[in-house]
């Protein structure tokens, strides 16, 4: 491991060094009203997106990636859950179990009907909004299809449905309690999960699908719920997981109790732990829209996206800094056992330093008073590789590649 030198100068002393886009975590929850506890997302690309809150009686839309939301509002109460067809046609749900839809991308959510407690909801992917087939559950063993009214498919379990999953019309997949359904499009048949109390499941289609839920409990089927494998979570504190999204059969995200963020490539076979530090609040709900786009929602007003980290290489940041040497070289190591920060910006105000892994962690995190000239940064724990720093002055932030070799 080598030690690095970093000199925030307004010197342009930065080594050229070409590198391919790469991506974080980012907390834009300060651009939402408020103080909420946010239970779903959906979007419909990666900067158009409706968010629900079971805070109050409103659900925010956002169409330019989380920078800024407009304020629709619901009836009758807050909402549980949304799913978007399109930009203008979607359904969502909650309190008193109202359902709501609307046709004009939210500004107007009219009452469709009313069930039990609503508290998640599905429609398969393609859905015509001309024809709509969806499912909803809650309380008390409900699970209703969604069309231009409500149908009790009146499931034989008396257990609180946290999670549905239609990836298509006649292929619903229920969970709560200690219990997986699975419904036919006409009768329900329980499954034998993985063992445990379930909160949420994701079907990428009518074969492959994942299930997540207490002490942090993850389950795969390859066949429809006939069987069921439960998968290695590293999380040794067993955090409960009360969200999963899969992009493909290989690509997905779990989110839980306490911050806990998983992320696996290999259809879970392998899952790792993402994002450490971001937040330690209950996250309830995930989506990504790519590899390289997502969102997760929790209480708190907690809201975190999944993007490319901006600002870096910028010519018109806001903040002049450079990174020296980069990459380190040998002739630093033995002098050098922490990083020198300076910058004459620190003299009339104070700065914040974080350091990101290539995979959003956030390794460390420093806060320099107003006045100093300089400070040192014991980097001795990292091991090489690529690295982000992120410099904020007042409300200047500007990120940079550093590379320890």
């Amino acid at each position: 491991m080598k030690k690095l030198l970093l000199l925030i100068t307004f010197a342009f002393f930065l080594l050229p060094f070409s590198f391919a886009q790469q991506y974080g975590w980012t907390d834009i929850s300060a651009n939402l009203p408020g103080t909420l506890s946010l239970t779903d997302i959906f979007f419909i690309s990666d900067d158009e997106g409706w968010i629900t809150t079971s805070t109050l009686a409103e659900i925010y839309h956002t169409t330019d990636g989380g920078l800024t939301f407009e304020v629709q509002t619901t009836p009758l109460g807050a909402t549980q859950a949304v799913q978007m067809l399109d930009a203008n046609n979607g359904y969502s749900g909650g309190a008193g179990g109202w359902v709501y839809k609307t046709d004009d991308g939210g500004q107007n959510w009219n009452i469709l009907a009313t069930m039990g407690t609503l508290i998640d909801i599905s429609f398969p992917p393609g859905t015509n909004p001309d024809n709509p087939v969806g499912y909803a559950c809650g309380d008390n063993g409900q699970v209703w299809e969604i069309t231009s009214t409500l149908t009790n498919l009146n499931s034989p379990s008396a257990s609180t449905f946290r999670g549905i999953s239609a990836p298509s019309v006649n292929h619903v997949w229920v969970c709560g309690g200690g219990s997986i359904f699975y419904y036919n499009g006409s009768t329900f048949d329980g499954q034998s999960g993985p063992g445990g109390t379930f909160n949420d499941i994701h079907f990428i289609n009518n074969q492959e699908g994942w299930v997540v839920g207490d002490g942090g409990v993850i389950g795969h089927t390859t066949d429809g719920g006939s069987s069921w494998i439960t998968q290695t979570n590293p999380d040794t504190q067993g955090r409960s997981l009360y969200g999963v999204f899969f992009l493909d059969s290989n690509t997905g995200w779990a989110v839980g109790f306490n911050g806990i963020i998983l992320h696996t490539t290999d259809a879970g076979t392998t899952w790792v732990i993402e994002g450490t530090g971001l937040t330690t609040t209950f996250l309830r709900g995930v989506q990504f829209t790519s590899p390289t786009n997502g969102y997760i929602a929790g209480n708190n007003k907690t809201l975190l996206k999944y993007t490319e980290i901006s600002g870096i290489g910028d010519e018109t940041e806001p903040l002049k800094f450079e990174i020296y040497p980069n990459p380190a070289v040998e002739e630093f190591r033995a002098c050098l056992p922490a990083w020198l920060v300076r910058s004459s910006e620190f003299r009339v105000s104070g700065a914040s330093l974080e350091l990101f892994g290539v995979d959003g962690r956030k390794l460390l995190e420093k806060q320099i008073p107003k006045g100093s000239e300089e400070i040192s940064v014991d980097v001795r724990s990292l091991h090489s590789g690529l690295y982000f720093v992120r410099l904020t002055v007042d409300n200047k932030t500007v990120t940079k590649k550093l590379l320890i070799e």
